[in-house]
């Protein structure tokens, strides 16, 4: 399953950001390119609003396998947020982020 919400930018009245607010495959169904597609979704339905100009989403510190997968679509660690998750221990979150280059057709 995948959610996403587009979000205002601070300081622009068209700009926009998408936040991933969850994506992910029951345990059984990994490994089969499901979290690809749907993630490859999710930045082509973005790449066709071209006032979307960054992808991002939050990650658990200790979840290294979700880091390195965001990282193979161009996403970057760009923040740690402090007692993000209020059930997990640590509760801190990594921010991840993806500009979109819209000139690229």
């Amino acid at each position: 399953a995948v959610c996403y919400r587009l979000e205002n930018v601070a300081g622009s009245e068209t700009a926009k950001k998408c936040y991933i607010m969850t994506l992910g495959c029951l345990a059984p169904y990994r490994r089969y390119g499901i979290g690809t597609l749907l993630l490859r979704h999710v930045l082509r339905e973005c790449s066709k609003n071209k006032q979307i100009q960054t992808v991002f989403l939050h990650v658990h510190i200790e979840n290294e396998e979700a880091v390195k997968f965001y990282q193979k679509f161009g996403f970057q660690v760009t923040d740690k947020v402090e007692n993000y998750y209020h059930r997990l221990s640590p509760q801190d979150a990594f921010i991840l982020e993806k500009q979109l280059d819209h000139s690229i057709p």
